[in-house]
């Protein structure tokens, strides 16, 4: 019987046991300055490899700087300023079927882990944010909860359940009494104060690799802020928009490529293969060195057609004919009427 009391005691310190390894809920990866954990276990200062339990509720000064690892692969960071609790911890292997983390002053940053979307949920005391594979960064002040999305997408409500969906890299979202507004982190009026607002995106060479994630590039003016859809208004690529050469003015007056009569297969604004200049003195125009072209100014009539005394083709006062050409007309000099019977059945 004397050995009653010691067994008592080891059950009891076994009970204990399990039941803070089955409320502790991640790890510490890093801790830098100030960070106090109290609620969940012994109050502590959190440094690398301290352990973080469900209900801690976890506080830092102006410089603190925690960065959390949870069961699920949830990342937390615990920034400047940043009051954070974790509320609900509900574990299912090695995921979690609900998670709700609740925060009321300062700044930190939330990247989900391996857990369906579902389960995840922030509380602010302005609404609540809903996660869709995400990170994103949070900042409450006075003003209201100020979200800045680095990945994914959040559905971000206030208090009276007007929600807003938030789905594009670098969006700013502010939860505030007047509900829920959106704007971009490189605007005008938001570029140098996000700067100051989120200062987890100011400098990231402070955070271990895995709770990175390069935002401080989403306050830059000239930043490229995909997946925004281009308005269908503009140029697919604007770049080649302004930089192409200009296409020629069509001439409404030349006939179409494939029209009948044409027997050139280029257009009438086309070079012309023949040895003689395209751009004839006198004002001739720039197809007239074109054989059989209809349409050149002067000619007039489809090759073939009977004209000028009998023969085919071009009117004899048709520019930019060779003076040897078959198919001239009859009043051309040096002819004789053999000579013209002969050029007409060659046409023919």
């Amino acid at each position: 019987m004397r050995f009653a009391p010691v067994l008592i005691v080891l059950s009891l310190s076994i009970f204990y046991s399990s039941v803070s390894l089955a409320d502790k809920v991640g790890i510490t990866v890093d801790a830098r300055k100030t960070v106090k954990a109290t609620g969940g276990g012994d109050p502590r200062i959190l440094a690398s490899n301290t352990s973080i339990f469900r209900d801690d509720r976890l506080r830092a000064n102006s410089s603190g700087n925690a960065q959390i690892r949870l069961i699920d692969g949830t990342k937390i960071v615990v920034g400047p300023n940043a009051d954070v609790k974790i509320d609900d911890f509900v574990i299912t292997g090695q995921t979690v079927s609900k998670l709700t983390v609740s925060a009321t002053r300062g700044a930190f940053r939330f990247i989900s882990g391996r857990s369906k979307s579902s389960a995840y949920s922030i509380r602010t005391p302005n609404g609540t944010i809903g996660v869709r594979g995400t990170a994103f960064d949070v900042t409450i002040t006075p003003q209201g909860t100020n979200v800045a999305l680095l990945r994914g997408a959040i559905n971000a409500c206030d208090r009276s359940g007007r929600c807003q969906l938030v789905r594009n890299r670098c969006d700013y979202v502010l939860i505030g009494r007047r509900g829920v507004k959106q704007d971009r982190l490189n605007s005008d009026s938001l570029r140098n104060r996000s700067k100051s607002l989120f200062p987890l995106l100011v400098n990231e060479s402070n955070l271990n690799r895995q709770f990175r994630q390069r935002g401080s590039g989403c306050t830059v003016k000239n930043a490229r802020l995909a997946p925004d859809r281009v308005p269908e208004q503009q140029p697919r690529n604007i770049f080649r928009a302004l930089f192409s050469p200009r296409q020629p003015t069509e001439n409404l007056n030349s006939p179409e490529p494939n029209s009948p009569g044409s027997n050139s297969s280029e257009p009438s604004n086309s070079v012309s293969s023949s040895p003689e200049p395209a751009a004839q003195s006198g004002g001739a125009p720039a197809s007239a060195g074109v054989p059989n072209n209809p349409g050149n100014g002067n000619a007039v009539g489809n090759a073939g057609e009977r004209f000028s005394g009998g023969s085919r083709g071009n009117s004899a006062n048709a520019p930019g004919q060779s003076s040897d050409s078959p198919g001239r007309s009859g009043s051309t000099p040096g002819e004789n009427r053999q000579a013209r019977n002969q050029a007409e059945r060659r046409n023919n």
